[in-house]
């Protein structure tokens, strides 16, 4: 995994949209927002709310600034 997308998806043009094989987003980011509250994922949660359909909504260049399913470790909250 860390290959496909560190390696070869990453040398993809940065507007390169994404097609995912099935919808997951809406799922994830109900679990993300118990753990994050960044800007980033509240943008995501929006989106989810306000959008039946996620993909091919995002591209590479949108993955490469701001990977929701990927924070950095200092923005996770422990509890």
């Amino acid at each position: 995994m860390h290959t496909a997308l560190n390696k070869t998806l990453a040398k993809l043009p940065d507007d390169t949209k994404i097609y995912p094989g099935h919808e997951y987003t809406k799922q994830n980011v109900k679990f993300l927002t118990t753990v994050l509250q960044t800007e980033p994922v509240k943008k995501l949660q929006a989106f989810a709310e306000n959008n039946q359909q996620t993909q091919g909504k995002f591209t590479i260049g949108d993955e490469k600034v701001n990977p929701p399913f990927a924070p950095s470790a200092s923005s996770v909250r422990m509890n």
